[in-house]
């Protein structure tokens, strides 16, 4: 449409505003999950999360252990008695259940005495969940492996009471059948 003036030039009509509307997406976000990134201002624009972001050196980052002191020793109590309880069960798994007994009855006051002494010491703290991530694996597999072996008595006997009832309920069909 054009706009007609008395000296008979003609102006075009100007077009409504282009400006695209105001969305509510983060600036930055992954490219993988879409969480909104942080980003100040220097250097290369944050392009993943750091759950999806590649190291470059290829190697697996370790968690970068941080908090407070009490937080940071009740973490590392619940790592050391992690293993305490894994000890225990190991023990009565191999047959030594009064050694398991005795560790399972000091447990509380085994936490009590390294949280106490954990929280003088955030270094000592961090080094033990270090160490307890780099071991995690193993761990899980243990512990796997430890409750199977808590099971398979159990299940064992209870196989062994099943196919006894199922030869005395045989014999007993054979009997009537006589």
């Amino acid at each position: 449409m054009t706009i007609a003036f008395s000296d008979e030039s003609t102006i075009p009509e100007t077009p409504p505003d282009d400006t695209p509307p105001v969305s509510d997406a983060p600036e930055f976000a992954c490219r993988v999950c879409g969480v909104e990134l942080k980003y100040g201002g220097r250097g290369r624009k944050p392009v993943y999360c750091d759950a999806h972001k590649k190291s470059s050196s290829g190697a697996t980052r370790t968690p970068r252990v941080t908090g407070n002191q009490a937080t940071l020793a009740a973490q590392a109590t619940e790592a050391l008695c992690s293993i305490d309880g894994m000890m225990a069960l190991g023990a009565s798994i191999v047959g030594f259940s009064e050694t398991a007994a005795v560790i399972q009855e000091a447990d509380e006051v085994f936490r009590v005495r390294v949280h106490a002494a954990l929280l003088n010491s955030p270094d000592t703290c961090r080094r033990i969940l270090r160490y307890g991530s780099k071991a995690g694996d193993s761990a899980l597999f243990i512990a796997i492996g430890l409750h199977i072996a808590t099971i398979a008595p159990a299940f064992m006997a209870e196989a062994k009471e099943k196919k006894a009832e199922k030869e005395a309920k045989r014999l007993a069909e054979e009997e009537a059948n006589s």
